[in-house]
């Protein structure tokens, strides 16, 4: 008895040792491999491999749950059911001597260790929503359902729109054979855009039809802003502050020109010749003062279409140009004959002015305007603000002065000064700010608005307080410094 349990004491003591050994080799042959610069990856693989050896049986495929069958009572096992077309072996069935632990038992039931396989997924189930009519799919057991929109949407599309009404939009035409607006005036877009007259004799409406209101009427090549737009109509609003309705095939965004017949000469020294009737476009060439122009168009009375005399033609503002032709070159004076003196004073003749002293009723507009037009003739003096000689700027700083108000001397220190008002508030004695070079914003050149649409104003080019037009350039800001 006693030999049999030493026998079995050595059978456990040598199965522990191989067990040990076979757990403990492939972790003491890691340095070995690393020695041997082979990866202890692999080596560890390599002990799996042998360990647990490749099965050419086919792998168990791994399925999603969300895509199993969501209710796997509807499954039927080929080996249960009694409709099954599979048939069983009643060898392998009725083996009394068969291994329990292989084959199932005599009642049908897979043994509990051995694991199960999958089952075959079935077709997703289909749902249908209630509200919408389309077509859902069930992600997994007891989980929301998904759109089948991801699946066929043009499918879904179709079934989305079948039910709705449809219906075809003719555009309508009045008595003249002018569109009709479809749209309310409510359901119109806003926009904030310029455009040009393209059409002649154009008429602002009260609402986008021909027979409503007429407002107003538009010259020809006039600019205008388009405050909103419909179907075929657009609503405008003119510089003067006027709104209506025009058809939006009489607005152009280019500017339109009329055509002329004109000759004029430049006013002005180095006046920029340009490839498009606009600041942003290239200068083809600087003219020179008095450089003679042939004018073929004009538009908006600010830009003429010109050819010169060497057959260039371009675009320059109208601001800068002048019909009156060049005067006659003064002829040279006859020398006095030595030991006689000239009459007069010899010395350069200043132009000044004698205009009476202005009449001056408050602070207000036509203050401003009065002592403006005493000025009128005065030379035009670098910096000055006296009656001796003022420039721009210097000419609103006197004006200003004389009824109490102070105004900074210089143009752009002018354009944020005061309060800024529309063009269809302007009243005697508001400063209108210009950048007469165009295209960089900076205020270059003011005035004093003098009313129906004239200014008075410090020219450089005409060496002199003079009248000008309101829009003899590019306005930047309308100020006012008078309190009402």
């Amino acid at each position: 008895m006693r030999q049999q349990r030493k026998e079995k004491d050595r059978r456990i003591t040598v199965l522990i040792i191989t067990i040990c050994a076979m757990m403990t080799f492939p972790i003491l042959m890691i340095p070995v491999g690393l020695r041997e610069s082979t990866p202890p990856g692999v080596l560890v693989g390599r002990a799996y491999a042998d360990a647990y050896p490749y099965s050419d049986q086919e792998e168990e495929k791994l399925v999603e749950d969300w895509a199993l069958a969501a209710n796997t009572s509807d499954t039927v096992d080929p080996d249960t059911d009694p409709t099954s077309d599979t048939t069983v072996d009643p060898e392998v069935t009725s083996d009394p001597n068969a291994d329990p632990t292989v084959e199932p038992d005599a009642t049908g039931e897979d043994d509990p260790n051995e694991p199960d396989e999958p089952d075959e997924p079935d077709m997703p189930v289909q749902t249908v929503d209630p509200e919408t009519g389309r077509v859902l799919i069930e992600v997994g057991e007891g989980e929301a359902a998904v759109d089948e929109s991801y699946i066929d949407e043009t499918a879904q599309r179709e079934k989305k729109y079948a039910d709705l009404m449809t219906a075809q939009i003719i555009q309508t035409y009045d008595d003249s054979d002018l569109p009709i607006e479809m749209l309310d005036t409510s359901a119109f877009i806003p926009t904030d855009e310029q455009f040009f007259i393209k059409t002649t004799k154009t008429i602002l409406k009260e609402n986008p039809n021909m027979d409503a209101v007429t407002v107003a009427s538009i010259a020809r090549s006039t600019e205008v802003t388009r405050v909103a737009k419909g179907d075929t109509w657009s609503l405008i609003r003119t510089k003067d502050g006027v709104e209506g309705y025009v058809l939006t095939a009489s607005l152009s965004v280019e500017p339109v020109f009329n055509e002329i017949n004109r000759t004029v000469w430049v006013d002005a020294s180095g006046l920029k010749l340009r490839s498009e009737p606009n600041t942003n476009c290239e200068v083809i060439k600087e003219l020179k003062r008095w450089t003679r122009l042939h004018c073929s168009g004009i538009s908006n009375d600010q830009w003429y279409k010109v050819t010169l005399d060497d057959g260039t033609e371009g675009y320059v503002y109208v601001s800068y140009t002048t019909r009156k032709a060049p005067p006659t070159p003064t002829p040279k004076p006859t020398p006095t004959p030595k030991g006689k003196k000239s009459s007069g004073s010899g010395g350069k003749t200043k132009k000044g002015n004698s205009n009476p002293p202005p009449k001056i009723t408050g602070v207000n507009g036509e203050s401003i305007v009065n002592i403006a037009k005493s000025m009128l003739g005065v030379d035009y003096v670098w910096c000055g603000e006296s009656k001796g000689g003022v420039d721009c700027s210097g000419l609103v700083v006197y004006c200003y002065r004389q009824v109490g108000l102070g105004v900074p001397h210089q143009s752009n220190s002018i354009k944020t000064r005061g309060t800024g008002v529309s063009r269809s508030e302007l009243t005697l004695g508001d400063v209108i700010v210009y950048d007469l070079k165009g295209g960089d914003g900076v205020a270059d050149h003011v005035a004093i608005y003098a009313g129906n649409g004239q200014v008075i104003h410090a020219s450089s080019s005409k060496d002199a307080v003079v009248y000008g037009r309101l829009d003899m350039g590019t306005i930047l800001t309308y100020r006012r410094f008078i309190r009402s």
